[in-house]
């Protein structure tokens, strides 16, 4: 799950209501009908940020100026928007050829199951995709029929997405703190951070999910790779439970920062978009997010990245992430000659061509930099290739706990609030996940 951005083109609220109510002719709202001209490829993604929306719009172009005839109707959507609008614009038929979506039951899942996705086996092959990105990065975007991470693929993404610790050294160095590296170094440094009357955390909670993604870090940080097999399960849907130590210890110790003062003050009110503009400005030491910040995060140079640091004796820690919603054909691609199109942009956009853009804008992309490739790397951009290549080298790319099963982002998203205000304890924090897991497992048998 990726996070929630600023959006470019977004109905207004009081439509998009109006819009899921009446489905049918107002999905026209929705996206260009992919019947509209034979060589118009309606095409929504979710790269909502200046910087991102500007690749894709180069990426666009090219693939035009080599596709003579072919226009590319572009419709850029929030990832809460897209959750919200791409399954019934699709079903009703008014939606997009190619579009980004979430991996998960709750989405790719969910549209596996009513048909409303393509395979893309036979591009793998075409396009030599697995040439560029690894077998268990393509993983994430298999399903047969209720099993996640097996079976057909249907989608590839082009960014990579690692979940890390932002860092200000201009904040950390006048408090006279070194970079932490260890997890108890960590809790150390949050201490003196906040005697000196420094928020130690930045934190939005208002709207998106950077406390899911702080919670779900933790834990998986003193997760070593070689003991992975439970969290796969949980995700893949083969089983297991979220009621556990490591779980509960997590949300345990998130909970003490939000009621002691270690996040930003005020954070309740305070979406997670503009949480990461004020941490740009200067404001707190730490923040718990993703790669995607990567280009406004460039613009103040006192910021750094880095993994979040194990506690003693985990060697190899995961680390949340992946990538980002993978590029798919939907069903609207009714006949053989829409979906090679479709097939053909897609390899575009995971191209080693698509990669240099994404890294001269520091983005981190998925597919691996072609070898003349001399792209503009900023500092964050370099931080985030190496640790790309460190998880992998170490199979310790984690997961985002919401793709667990169709409900779960909102099982979270609804307890996390009570979670930081104490109005529920860690424990049923946890046993709400494990709640809505079990009866999803229930269900597929």
């Amino acid at each position: 799950m990726k996070r929630s951005l600023k959006s470019i083109n977004i109905l207004p609220a009081f439509q998009m209501k109006t819009a899921v109510a009446l489905a049918g002719a107002a999905l026209m709202n929705f996206g260009l009908s992919a019947a509209a001209r034979a060589d118009d490829l309606a095409v929504w993604d979710d790269q909502t940020y200046e910087g991102q929306s500007a690749v894709i719009e180069q990426l666009n172009k090219e693939f035009e100026a080599a596709h003579p005839g072919v226009t590319i109707k572009r419709t850029a959507r929030t990832f809460d928007d897209m959750k919200l609008t791409l399954k019934l614009a699709v079903s009703a038929g008014n939606g997009p050829v190619v579009t980004k979506v979430n991996q998960g039951a709750g989405d790719m899942g969910a549209m596996v199951k009513e048909g409303l996705l393509l395979p893309v086996d036979d591009y793998i092959k075409k396009y030599s995709w697995d040439k560029r990105q690894s077998d268990s990065v393509l993983a994430r975007d298999r399903w047969d029929g209720p099993k996640f991470g097996v079976g057909k693929t249907y989608g590839i993404s082009g960014l990579a997405e690692i979940v890390g610790l932002y860092y200000n050294k201009k904040i950390l160095d006048d408090a006279g703190i070194a970079l932490p590296k260890t997890f108890e170094e960590l809790l150390a440094d949050l201490d003196k951070l906040k005697e000196k009357g420094v928020a130690p955390f930045m934190m939005g909670s208002a709207k998106q999910h950077l406390a899911l993604h702080m919670i779900g870090a933790i834990d998986q940080a003193h997760i070593d790779a070689g003991n992975r097999a439970e969290l796969d399960d949980l995700i893949y849907g083969r089983g297991g439970s979220w009621n556990t130590k490591g779980n509960i210890e997590s949300a345990k110790l998130v909970q003490k920062w939000a009621q002691g003062g270690y996040f930003y003050p005020g954070f309740e009110g305070i979406s997670g978009d503009d949480a990461v503009q004020l941490f740009i400005s200067g404001q707190g030491a730490f923040l718990i997010s993703g790669t995607w910040y990567f280009g406004d995060m460039q613009h103040n140079q006192d910021i750094g990245f880095m993994a979040i640091p194990a506690p003693k004796g985990i060697t190899k820690p995961l680390s949340v992430g992946g990538v980002d919603l993978a590029w798919a054909i939907t069903s609207l691609a009714k006949d053989q000659k829409t979906q090679d199109l479709a097939g053909e942009y897609i390899d575009y956009m995971v191209s080693e061509k698509a990669a240099e853009a994404w890294a001269n804008a520091s983005y981190l992309p998925a597919t691996s930099l072609a070898a003349d490739a001399k792209p503009k790397l900023t500092p964050l951009l370099s931080a985030g290739i190496e640790m790309w290549k460190t998880l992998n080298a170490n199979d310790a790319l984690g997961h985002y706990p919401d793709w667990s099963s169709p409900t779960m982002l909102k099982t979270i998203d609804d307890n996390t609030p009570l979670l930081l205000s104490g109005k529920i304890t860690p424990e049923a924090f946890v046993d709400a996940m494990d709640k809505d897991y079990q009866a999803y497992l229930k269900g597929q048998k």
